[in-house]
C-alpha cells in the first residue's frame, strides 16, 4: 500500500512580539503537503485579538483592527484549527516564535499544546544548508527564484505558501518524492503533479539507427549529469 507522508506548513501573524506583554494571534495560514506536494487544501482564518494592534505592527502586515472587528475569536477556531494539523509535522519558520504564541491561545482554552518533537523549524535547516547566509524567508526565496509577487505585505497564508515551495527545495526537489508516488492536488496548485509508470524493458537491443537518433539527441543536452562524470 503506498505510503503517504503528510505535513503541514504553518505560519501566523500577531499584534507584536511578545506573549507576556498580552500580544495574540491574528491570523493563521496553514498549508497541506502531501509527500510534499501542496494538495490544494489551506486552512486560514482572521481572527478578533480583543486589543489594539500597534502601528509598527500594521505596518508589516497592513492588518487593521477595524478590519478584524467582526472576525472569530481564536476560541471560535480552535477545534477547527486542531482539527487540520491533526497529529502531523508542523513545517514552521523560526518555529518558536510561532508555536510560543500558538501554545498561549491553546493554554487560555486549556486544550493541548504543540510539542517540539513534531515541529520541523526550516531556519536552523537553512543555516546549515547555507551557513554564513541570509535565511529569512525572502532570502531563501531569492536563492531559490521563488516569486515574492504577491508578498507587498507579511501574510500567514502566503508566506505558508512561500514557505511549502521553500521547503521542498531544502530538503532536496520534488523528484526525491516523485519515485512510486501519486498525489491528487488542486488545480490552483504550484506544482506539476508527476505520476512514475514503471515499464517493461523490451526483450531486444536498439539498431544502428535508434542509437544514432539517441546520439542526437543527446548531444542536444548542455551539461548533463553522465557527460560530467565521464569527464
Amino acid at each position: 500500500m503506498e505510503s503517504k507522508l503528510r505535513e503541514i506548513v504553518l505560519d501566523t501573524e500577531m499584534t507584536g512580539l511578545d506573549t507576556e506583554s498580552g500580544h495574540r494571534i491574528i491570523e493563521i495560514g496553514c498549508v497541506e503537503l502531501i509527500n510534499r506536494i501542496p494538495t490544494g487544501k489551506v486552512f486560514h482564518r482572521y481572527l478578533n485579538p480583543e486589543r489594539d494592534i500597534p502601528y509598527h505592527s500594521f505596518k508589516i502586515h497592513g492588518i487593521s483592527e477595524e478590519f478584524l472587528e467582526d472576525k472569530p475569536l481564536f476560541s471560535d477556531v480552535a477545534l477547527e484549527f486542531l482539527d487540520f494539523i491533526s497529529n502531523d509535522i508542523l513545517v514552521i519558520h523560526n518555529a518558536e516564535f510561532d508555536v510560543k504564541f500558538l501554545n498561549m491561545e491553546l493554554s487560555k482554552l486549556n486544550a493541548g499544546l504543540i510539542s517540539s518533537d513534531r515541529v520541523l523549524d526550516t531556519l536552523p535547516l537553512a543555516r546549515k544548508k547555507f551557513a554564513g547566509s541570509p535565511a529569512s524567508l525572502n532570502a531563501l526565496c531569492k536563492r531559490f527564484d521563488i516569486s515574492l509577487e504577491n508578498r507587498e505585505l507579511h501574510g500567514a497564508l502566503v508566506d505558508a505558501q512561500l514557505l511549502a515551495k521553500v521547503y521542498v527545495e531544502l530538503t532536496g526537489g520534488l523528484q526525491t518524492f516523485l519515485f512510486d508516488n501519486e498525489c491528487n492536488q488542486d488545480s490552483n496548485s504550484t506544482f506539476v503533479q508527476h505520476k512514475v509508470r514503471n515499464l517493461t524493458p523490451r526483450e531486444h537491443l536498439p539498431n544502428s539507427e535508434e542509437i544514432d537518433e539517441h546520439k542526437k539527441l543527446l548531444d542536444k543536452i548542455n551539461n548533463t549529469l553522465w557527460n560530467k562524470y565521464i569527464e
